[in-house]
């Protein structure tokens, strides 16, 4: 047989062709090589689990050379060891556990010495360590594996013959080890990729289920107030956040931000808002463009380039059924009295952006059986496959069909029903959805001299 050098004309991966049958009467040898090594590397494109690939190397190499042991040893670099990683024993697969250093063994000093080593009797060679195998090995073939010169590992073959290896099987089985140390190496990043991938999952389960108990469930204490808050991120994690905050005996505080971007940092900066609004209100319940001015001086503080957030904060009076807030370049607010939907016009300059903002601020008296909808972009910008957004004109409709006896939460669920229905099944949502709803409702003989509890 010719140096396998030579076959490199050949294509080999992808999409090559079979083996001409010509080359199988012409050189047959040349031809099953080249079709073991056309069968392995189409292989490599679909089998990442270092088991099943090993499994499969051994089953065609007992197609061309003839073994009873075959077993693989791969390189630790941490422990600087060969250590094996599988065994076959004729069909069957058996444990081994082996670790040899360098130039120990032959299989070490096939490493080692970065060559392939042929050995008709290993009773005659010093080097060899026994094994329990179940065989009474007479001769080995040792072939390293190598990708740039890196070590991978080594490929081992037994046979109870003497002289059962020959200079052709080398020559193949080298030229065979080029591509098992590229599916080993394909293999060992897979395995790496899944179990990162796997820390990741369960970093944002965790981060996911922090997130959440930072946001508030609901509020009571607040006499004629009935108050519901809905939040769908659209990702593991959220740059959406809300909080409820005691403002003294029948006061309570709302906020609703959105932060630029999403993902991790969104939702990391929106942890941050969230601490420095409840930092804030220990110590200072000022009016709501105050805070608000208040809060882009902290952010901006904090010197994060490229993040800035959109937020309202609202300040409701239970004994006066008053409605204060500011805006901080959040979409308008939402009032629906008597059927009809008025968007409270209030602008402002996102928080985090220019150093010395003012904030304006609006007062508003509610009425029994008013509602005041305060909603993050993502519901209004909803899409459906056609990207087209749900936008206010819809959000306004489901609105004036709400019934008066319809809850705070039963306004929001209708809410999310409506943008879940906008953007069909198998679109999901491309931004966070969050819903603050407020409902008043007439309790005129109400104590208003406790203070609002979180929970």
């Amino acid at each position: 047989m010719e140096d396998a050098s030579k076959l490199a004309g050949f294509a080999l991966m992808g999409d090559a062709d079979p083996v001409p049958q010509s080359l199988f009467l012409s050189h047959p040898e040349q031809a099953k090589t080249l079709l073991l090594l056309y069968e392995v590397s189409r292989e490599l494109t679909s089998i990442l689990e270092r088991e099943e690939l090993l499994l499969r190397v051994a089953q065609r190499v007992k197609k061309l050379v003839n073994y009873q042991t075959f077993s693989v040893m791969l390189w630790n670099e941490q422990t600087q060891l060969l250590e094996s990683v599988f065994a076959m024993r004729s069909d069957e697969s058996i444990p081994v556990r082996l670790q040899l250093p360098l130039h120990q063994g032959l299989t070490g000093t096939a490493a080692g010495q970065r060559r392939a080593l042929r050995i008709n009797d290993v009773r005659d060679d010093p080097r060899y360590i026994l094994c329990e195998s179940g065989v009474e090995a007479r001769s080995e073939l040792v072939i390293p594996l190598f990708l740039r010169d890196r070590l991978i590992g080594v490929m081992d073959l037994e046979s109870t013959v003497p002289h059962a290896f020959t200079a052709e099987h080398e020559r193949m089985l080298v030229t065979l080890g080029s591509y098992v140390a590229i599916a080993l190496e394909n293999a060992r990043l897979y395995k790496e990729a899944r179990e990162s991938e796997q820390r990741l999952r369960n970093e944002l389960d965790t981060a996911r289920e922090i997130q959440r108990q930072l946001l508030p469930t609901g509020a009571r204490e607040i006499p004629g107030l009935d108050l519901a808050a809905a939040y769908v991120p659209a990702r593991e994690l959220g740059g959406d956040f809300y909080d409820f905050l005691p403002y003294g005996k029948g006061r309570l505080a709302f906020a609703l931000g959105d932060v630029s971007g999403k993902g991790t940092a969104a939702a990391l900066y929106a942890s941050l808002a969230i601490g420095t609004v409840r930092e804030i209100v220990v110590d200072h319940n000022g009016a709501p463009a105050e805070m608000l001015a208040l809060l882009n001086q902290r952010l901006l503080g904090a010197r994060l380039d490229s993040r800035f957030i959109a937020m309202l904060f609202a300040v409701y009076d239970a004994p006066t059924r008053r409605l204060t807030l500011s805006n901080a370049g959040g979409p308008y607010p939402l009032l629906v009295r008597d059927g009809v939907v008025q968007p409270i016009r209030l602008e402002g300059v996102p928080l985090g952006l220019l150093p010395g903002t003012d904030y304006d601020e609006m007062t508003i008296d509610l009425q029994p059986g008013d509602v005041a909808l305060f909603a993050s972009d993502g519901i209004l910008e909803s899409e459906n496959a056609d990207k087209e957004e749900f936008g206010p004109e819809r959000l306004a409709e489901v609105l004036a069909g709400l019934s008066p006896e319809d809850s705070a939460g039963t306004i929001a669920e209708h809410i999310l029903r409506a943008t879940d229905l906008h953007g069909g099944v198998g679109n999901p949502p491309h931004d966070d959805r969050t819903l603050l709803v407020l409902r008043v409702t007439d309790e005129s003989a109400s104590d208003f001299s406790k203070l609002p509890i979180i929970y």
